[in-house]
């Protein structure tokens, strides 16, 4: 296998930037410049339901060797960091709408208004959770696997990883609408497109994420849907965006600020449990209170009894 220090190793399914909004560090650190390699969080590992004691580097979890390189049959990198540099763009972006969303989450008047995110603000939010999942290992692996069964012997192993990051990161060339990539988009973006959107605001900044970062539910095991049920996605320990769809959307408003409370903080710690692959991360040791939400689901992982956990 090629290998060069130019090249990125440890490359991260969970964006560091993403994970620094759950560090303890975060809230302390955030109007000064710090490093990223020097935010801590905290793990919770569901199947062994052990809590690390201590806070760990974000940079040494979520992450594998060489995981978007593609490869000749040499075992030589092609085109060498190219999803990692895609990656780092649109990591930069989510930091500026992160940063657009604290600047108003805390505005009380914000929380009368009817239309709280601007147009810009949802297409970004929801291409950003669009992306997120097609970079997960779990969709890249499933998407090598299915390859492999299509093409069986024509293609090699090398040819089936390189086909499924193609497909799957839409980053090499412009896409057409009859492109798979086109389809794999829309495939999980089109359920989204008129879901009500709620962004609840944590002033107690307790929010908890997984490894998996996106909860995407339906009342129907139909897939593809004509629109999910609930979708939850935690953006910082304060800040979780909520979307609703089918049913749902009949008990709220269109586009809201809320204030979260108890009764969201278990929704939110027992929908990242239910889809979480290992691990739950926090800004801090989780409460008896949150470790009993955890077990109250444990029999619901990794389908939820009254709904279909689609990702």
């Amino acid at each position: 296998m090629f290998q060069n220090n130019s090249i990125t190793k440890k490359q991260h399914y969970i964006p560091q930037v993403y994970l620094r909004g759950f560090s303890p560090d975060y809230l302390r650190k955030k109007e000064k410049a710090t490093a990223t390699e020097k935010y801590t969080i905290y793990c919770y590992a569901l199947e062994s339901e052990e809590q690390s004691k201590k806070a760990v580097p974000i940079k040494s979890i979520c992450y594998k060797n060489y995981l978007y390189e593609m490869f000749d049959e040499q075992g030589q990198i092609i085109i060498p960091n190219y999803f990692e540099h895609c990656f780092a763009e649109l990591e930069k972006m989510f930091g500026k709408y992160r940063k657009k969303l604290e600047a108003k989450v805390f505005i009380k008047d914000n929380f009368y208004i009817k239309c709280f995110l601007t147009e810009d603000e949802k297409i970004f939010w929801t291409t950003y959770i669009v992306l997120q999942i097609l970079r997960s290992p779990q969709i890249i692996r499933c998407a090598e696997e299915q390859c492999k069964n299509t093409w069986k012997n024509e293609v090699s192993d090398i040819q089936a990883r390189n086909i499924s990051r193609q497909f799957t990161m839409p980053f090499l060339k412009e896409i057409t609408e009859n492109d798979i990539e086109a389809y794999l988009i829309e495939f999980l973006w089109k359920p989204m497109k008129n879901m009500s959107f709620g962004v609840g605001v944590d002033s107690e900044g307790k929010i908890v994420t997984s490894d998996k970062t996106v909860f995407i539910c339906s009342e129907t095991e139909k897939i593809p849907c004509e629109e999910y049920d609930k979708v939850i996605f935690p953006i910082s320990s304060q800040i979780c965006l909520f979307m609703f769809g089918e049913k749902n959307k009949q008990k709220c408003n269109k586009n809201f600020l809320f204030p979260i409370h108890e009764e969201d903080r278990e929704e939110i710690v027992k929908s990242m449990s239910v889809s979480a692959y290992e691990n739950l991360y926090s800004n801090h040791l989780l409460s008896k209170e949150e470790i009993g939400y955890i077990k109250e689901v444990e029999k619901d992982r990794p389908v939820e009894v009254k709904t279909h956990v689609i990702f």
